[in-house]
């Protein structure tokens, strides 16, 4: 997906579900859980921020995009909510979403078919670079994350629309 905002609506639309959650009493803590949900879904683009994840520091690898990577919040949380005490149901429920958040991230980037990503890192590595790429892109690409880029916002018009809560 080519945009932060593209990856945030997938983040929040996996808090729509209406699964029950037994640690969520109020509706602040709704909005919350739903932005922890967009946190987890937006986090694998760290990369941009953070130096030492950035691809160039990294062998050209988008590290942040793996399944490993991917996983890290979704299990902080799951420990976080075992710890806590929270009942089973609650936690499979809890364990869906932040999978699917997380998962949304990667699955969104390979639609759009530009950058390899190395999904099984760190399997493997450094001895290869096991990257993967669809040889179709049916999501836009914005290039590079850039507030002045046009193609940064190019997924805006048609997503604004399915805001509706």
């Amino acid at each position: 997906m080519s945009s932060f905002f593209g990856h945030s609506l997938a983040g929040w639309t996996v808090g729509l579900l209406d699964k029950p959650l037994s640690f969520i009493t109020t509706a602040r803590q709704k909005w919350l859980w739903r932005g922890w949900l967009v946190m987890i879904a937006i986090a694998p683009d760290i990369d941009y921020v953070v130096p030492f994840l950035h691809p160039r520091a990294n062998d050209g690898l988008r590290i942040t995009h793996s399944f490993f990577f991917a996983a890290l919040l979704p299990i902080i949380t799951l420990i976080y909510l075992w710890g806590t005490g929270t009942d089973r149901t609650s936690l499979r429920n809890a364990s869906i979403q932040v999978i699917l958040a997380s998962l949304s991230h990667v699955g969104l980037d390979l639609l759009v078919g530009v950058t390899a990503l190395p999904l099984f890192w760190p399997i493997h590595w450094p001895t290869s670079k096991n990257v993967f790429k669809l040889p179709f892109g049916i999501l836009p690409s914005a290039g590079k994350p850039s507030l002045s880029n046009y193609y940064f916002h190019i997924d805006r018009p048609v997503l604004l629309p399915t805001i509706r809560q």
